[in-house]
């Protein structure tokens, strides 16, 4: 969880850009959209690169993601070892069941890593399943676009994830209980890196911006160090066997008695 200081210091670098002159913003736009899509990457790769905001484009400019080693997973997926300038070092999925492990991860951390990642291969297989447990477990459910009046300044500045964006789950865009909706945003739009993103949450009732999760948010689900969508919730809690949020003990339950269960079945198509 990043301090109190950058959390504020988020929502105030948000809040001045929202009221920025907006020459600088269509600027910032314009110099984003240089970004190029190498020509050896994968072309299921171009759907997401697609969906990049100009934020996106520049955080990820100059990264390399061609793979260099290729080895067969678990359960039918496919590990694909990178660069270290591919997602900032982040180890990832992506369509066609591939889970994307930058060279940067050491040794000792590779085993929780793609066992991290394989619950995102789940959730990529079996979307209705999670979709179903989301909505009456944790009353999360999911857009392909956000409200139209959450500010822009937050829909552009918004981080995408691979591990989040599949559309087959129902859209990018979360909201809990029909009201919040958690956003990950780079700390500084205008210089993004990928590592420094922190969640804010836009409330559709209020119509404001939350440097932190509403407090009955967080006595479901406790402190897990990813709130930006349900997809790492999860992954989070299980990967760490983590039940001590009453989030975590019913994902905790739920994958005991269903959902691992469903590694033995057919992705759904």
């Amino acid at each position: 969880m990043l301090p109190t200081i950058l959390l504020l210091a988020t929502v105030g670098l948000l809040i001045l850009y929202m009221f920025e002159p907006i020459q600088q913003k269509e600027g910032f736009e314009d110099s984003a959209s240089a970004y190029t899509v190498p020509p050896d990457d994968d072309p299921r790769d171009l759907p997401w690169i697609a969906s990049w905001s100009a934020a996106d484009r520049a955080a990820r400019h100059g990264q390399i993601c061609v793979p260099t080693y290729t080895e067969d997973g678990p359960y039918g997926t496919t590990i694909q070892t990178v660069s270290k300038t591919c997602e900032a070092g982040m180890a990832h999925t992506r369509v066609g069941d591939r889970i994307i492990i930058p060279d940067s991860i050491p040794i000792p951390y590779r085993d929780q890593t793609i066992h991290h990642e394989l619950i995102h291969i789940h959730q990529r297989r079996h979307t209705d399943a999670w979709r179903t447990f989301y909505r009456r477990a944790w009353s999360f459910q999911f857009a392909e676009a956000p409200p139209a009046d959450m500010p822009n300044a937050v829909k552009g500045a918004r981080r995408s994830n691979p591990d989040t964006w599949d559309p087959a789950t129902g859209g990018p865009w979360p909201v809990w209980k029909g009201r919040y909706w958690p956003v990950p945003i780079y700390t500084d739009s205008q210089t993004p890196h990928l590592r420094e993103a922190n969640t804010v949450w836009w409330d559709a009732w209020r119509r404001e911006v939350l440097a932190y999760p509403p407090a009955e948010w967080s006595a479901f689900f406790g402190t897990p160090n990813q709130q930006e969508h349900p997809h790492e919730l999860a992954a989070v809690y299980l990967t760490a066997e983590d039940r001590t949020s009453e989030a975590g003990r019913r994902v905790g339950d739920w994958w005991e008695s269903t959902g691992s269960l469903l590694w033995s079945k057919a992705p759904e198509k």
